[in-house]
């Protein structure tokens, strides 16, 4: 018998949400899911245009001690950068990418303006949701095909390996055969 316990696919009930106007009605949010990671959401109004997943041990209080910083921080930029595109403004008049995480980060560790979403109260629960549990499952087939891989990589030497001893073994009686001649 198998059995595997699934505790890890859990999310959490409530997620903590806050969000930041960029330009004109486009908005990022972060979405904080508990011992997973965050979800960046860009809004234009109320409808979402994108939705990214990181999953990561970074949380508002170890922002200087994670190493997933950077990419995160590349990942609101591809957003600036998705809004910005749309619009003819000066340099000077955009949001820097950083100052958009701290602020994120911030408004997480302040408790301004966060919002609780849960099944009941928000469209994006569900995909934040089935979101990870499927991230969770990709990681695992990903984990799987690398340990596969190096089986067979493995099993192809050692069948290498064994040829090569026998070869050397049929050379070696061949030798002794002909100089006992």
């Amino acid at each position: 018998m198998l059995v595997r316990n699934l505790d890890y696919l859990s999310i959490p009930k409530e997620f903590k949400k806050v969000e930041t106007n960029i330009y004109d009605n486009k908005s990022i949010a972060l979405v904080f899911v508990e011992n997973k990671g965050y979800s960046l959401v860009l809004k234009d109004d109320e409808h979402i245009d994108s939705v990214f997943l990181l999953k990561t041990s970074l949380t508002p209080n170890n922002i200087n001690e994670n190493n997933d910083k950077e990419d995160f921080i590349n990942v609101i930029k591809m957003l600036l950068e998705k809004v910005y595109s749309e619009y003819t403004i000066k340099e000077y008049e955009k949001q820097h990418q950083e100052h958009v995480f701290l602020r994120l980060m911030d408004m997480l560790t302040d408790g301004d303006n966060i919002e609780l979403i849960s099944e009941e109260n928000s469209k994006i629960y569900s995909d934040i949701e089935k979101g990870f549990m499927k991230l969770e499952l990709d990681i695992m087939d990903t984990k799987i095909n690398s340990l596969n891989e190096s089986i067979a990589d493995v099993s192809n030497n050692l069948q290498h390996t064994v040829k090569d001893i026998e070869e050397k073994d049929w050379g070696n009686k061949l030798k002794k055969a002909l100089d006992s001649q």
